[in-house]
């Protein structure tokens, strides 16, 4: 009895410890990057209900062919914050002393972070190279993978959230046609990633020159210095999201430049699930049941869709098709 009593005595202790460092680390942390608790407090994920978009178009333009886009949603690979949160649970503790030990030894060495904009894993780092290995594999009979490598003969360009784990999947997973064609991903703000955590918060400056992470630059399948050097067009990045906007704005940001002019028919767009998912359930016609309403994409994975803006009476109204929305690569969660 007093040596099962020793040991809940030490347990106890042992957990109160590392309680107490954890709390000691964040505080440390908050003081470094003091963002991240306006954050916490934001509405991102919250927006009013807007009216279902199948039933704003009048009856009689049904029919009615507006202005059309095809766009390729491609999700980022895994990152350093999916390693530690969205993993096994009984192995969560040690992931996040692991993490927590890694963030410390960044924060006095390079200043970058596993946490705050968080950058592609080993496992990231495989899944984007898998959707350059497939795009290579199938370019020369897939229609899909023809457009993704830029050898279509059709005008499509690349854009990217401004987060990372978005750039270096994009830059990993098109490299073939960035270098082949030196072209570059352009950074669009409008993708960020819908959510309060701190992975979500940008990390690059507004319209500063994005640099690769602290685990980029350890990337042995490409030269991760030279693509975000010569091949990421950064001029449009206006920084981090506004703690007083929400994931809906972002929503119609983009589908106002999309629409906008100069903007070529297909668009290829590296961005994140939460966005992804948010877009399919905000624009697909409520009557309409679909995976891309209840699951997210895979890490990795690329969906292809076509997205219709109609003129109304009150005004443009954006619909995603059903029938247009298609796997092309690993698709949704089951």
């Amino acid at each position: 009895t007093m040596d099962a009593s020793w040991i809940m005595s030490l347990c106890m202790r042992s957990c109160t410890g590392g309680f107490l460092l954890l709390g000691v680390f964040a505080c440390c942390w908050l003081q470094l990057h003091p963002d991240a608790l306006v954050y916490l407090r934001s509405k991102d994920k919250k927006w009013g209900k807007k009216p279902d978009p199948g039933s704003l178009i009048p009856t009689d333009q049904q029919a009615v062919n507006g202005k059309k886009k095809t766009l390729y949603f491609i999700r980022h690979g895994e990152s350093t914050w999916n390693v530690t949160f969205n993993r096994s649970k009984l192995l969560f503790p040690f992931r996040l002393i692991y993490a927590v030990l890694y963030e410390t030894f960044l924060a006095f060495t390079s200043g970058d972070s596993w946490f705050y904009d968080s950058p592609l894993c080993d496992v990231g780092v495989e899944q984007a190279d898998g959707v350059r290995q497939f795009i290579a594999t199938h370019a020369a009979r897939n229609q899909d993978a023809k457009v993704l490598s830029g050898t279509s003969g059709s005008d499509s360009i690349v854009v990217s959230s401004n987060l990372r784990r978005c750039m270096s999947t994009a830059l990993l997973a098109l490299a073939d046609r960035l270098l082949g064609q030196e072209e570059r991903i352009v950074v669009r703000p409008e993708l960020q990633e819908i959510t309060i955590n701190p992975d979500g918060l940008a990390i690059t400056p507004a319209n500063a020159q994005p640099t690769p992470s602290w685990h980029d630059v350890n990337i042995k399948v490409q030269d991760m210095d030279r693509l975000y050097a010569k091949h990421v067009d950064a001029t449009s990045n206006t920084g981090n999201k506004s703690p007083d906007s929400n994931g809906r704005m972002r929503l119609d940001a983009f589908n106002e430049w999309l629409f906008g002019n100069d903007v070529p028919d297909t668009v290829i767009v590296c961005g994140h699930s939460l966005w992804f998912k948010s877009y399919f359930d905000e624009f697909l016609p409520r009557k309409d049941k679909h995976v891309s309403r209840a699951k997210k994409m895979k890490n990795g994975a690329v969906v292809k869709l076509e997205v219709e803006q109609v003129q109304t009476p009150s005004g443009p109204v954006v619909l995603v098709h059903k029938d247009t929305i298609s796997e092309v690569y690993l698709g949704f969660k089951s």
